[in-house]
């Protein structure tokens, strides 16, 4: 089943989190939760304030050597009717701040994680994520896009 336009762009302009699939040049796979928001059909993540392990991450380690990757937004719930996922594989980078690029990108994440009032974005100095769509897959236990719509006037805001 697919997934149109409109309820994915709904969807990576409403969701609060991500998962983040990177894997080494070996093949070890590695994923952690991410916050995002999207322009232009490409999504971006910030490099933030929130604490980190020291040294550079992973995600950006395994980038280097293999810039495949996936996220992936879903949705559990007790009511397996409700299950749905979105996996969406592309290709993500480390990009070097662009002035007029990283305002804009700043401003959608203000808007969408009003968290980023207290806590440091420093992408406009270090860069960001930068992730390139190149397929979209889409599953629901109903067999329906539904579920997701319902739960998109639920989430975020």
């Amino acid at each position: 089943m697919g997934l149109d336009e409109t309820t994915l762009q709904a969807l990576l302009e409403r969701w609060p989190v991500a998962r983040l699939g990177t894997a080494s040049r070996s093949g070890q796979p590695h994923l952690v939760p991410i916050v995002f928001c999207a322009l232009d059909g490409v999504v971006y993540s910030p490099l933030d304030g929130k604490r980190k392990r020291p040294g550079r991450l992973q995600r950006f380690t395994n980038l280097a050597e293999n810039p495949s990757a996936t996220l992936l937004l879903d949705m559990y719930d007790a009511d397996w009717q409700q299950l749905w996922w979105v996996r969406i594989d592309g290709e993500a980078q480390w990009s070097e701040p662009d002035e007029a690029l990283a305002r804009t990108v700043a401003d959608r994440l203000l808007d969408k994680y009003p968290q980023y009032r207290s806590t440091e974005l420093t992408f406009n100095r270090e860069g960001y994520l930068r992730f390139s769509t190149t397929r979209v897959s889409f599953w629901s236990q109903s067999g329906s896009v539904t579920p997701l719509r319902q739960a998109l006037g639920q989430a975020g805001r």
